[in-house]
């Protein structure tokens, strides 16, 4: 039998070398290093404010499910902790028990802060127990408006007390005091060992302003840190209240707030 003949393959014409670049100019090479710094600046500011947030659901509607969801949105997004009514540490507990750099938040008297010191004590104690690594308690409001500085101190004391180490947040629910009320209720709490003075619970009138913010971190100074809490929705109300002096932010707005922010970069 005869073969069949085969023909020579025929080679693809070799590609085009690329026409040679110019040599970067040093002009070029510092524009370009000091967009890429920029871009690095903007990345870490990024992070930094996404860091600050307390993803907050306090609804007394909220499900498990949504516990949950909540927990896997601030594993996934880095916001600084969960912030949850007494009934959900636990959960939040197992949870985020793969995500311990994810902080649980209990709140305590709240949202009025009538209560008496001894069950804000108790309250503090069981959530520590059930896994909180923070507490965010509600001030005695009526202490204030007598003008007995002197119990709010003894029983944020009581607190910090009862947390055994864990920071405590202050609620001060500023919307509810005077400038000189809030200012020394701010320093009441803060002598009592508060880690920091936050500005409301957002059940009751206005939320966080930047200048209530300002004026609490006049307080606050180096002794302890200030959160804005309260009608906290857009990133560019982050941005205002850390500019203003806010170390912590809690809002119920968070995963829209960091998606707000991601858009900037």
């Amino acid at each position: 039998m005869f073969g069949i003949k085969k023909q020579p393959r025929e080679e693809a014409p070799a590609a085009p070398l690329p026409a040679p670049q110019p040599p970067e100019t040093a002009g070029e090479k510092e524009r370009r290093e000091f967009e890429a710094y920029k871009q690095e600046k903007k990345l870490e500011q990024l992070h930094k404010l996404i860091g600050m947030i307390d993803h907050t659901l306090l609804r007394q509607t909220a499900t498990r499910d949504d516990i949950k969801k909540l927990c896997a949105e601030a594993r996934e997004y880095g916001f600084c902790s969960v912030c949850v009514q007494p009934v959900y540490v636990a959960a939040c507990h197992a949870f985020l028990k793969s995500a311990p750099e994810v902080k649980i938040a209990c709140v305590v008297g709240f949202p009025m802060g009538e209560n008496k010191t001894e069950t804000k004590v108790y309250e503090t104690k069981r959530a520590v127990s059930d896994g909180a690594n923070e507490i965010d308690m509600v001030i005695c409001l009526s202490a204030v408006k007598n003008g007995n500085y002197g119990y709010v101190k003894r029983e944020v004391k009581k607190v910090v007390k009862a947390a055994k180490g864990r920071p405590v947040k202050a609620i001060l629910e500023t919307s509810l005091l005077t400038r000189e009320e809030m200012l020394k209720a701010a320093a009441a709490a803060r002598d009592a060992g508060a880690a920091f003075l936050k500005t409301s619970t957002g059940y009751f009138g206005g939320g966080a302003t930047v200048e209530d913010v300002a004026a609490l971190k006049q307080v606050a100074g180096d002794v302890c840190g200030v959160k804005a809490s309260g009608g906290v929705r857009t990133a560019e109300d982050v941005q205002k209240l850390a500019q203003a002096g806010a170390a912590r932010i809690g809002t119920s707005a968070g995963t829209a707030i960091a998606e707000e922010l991601k858009k900037q970069l």
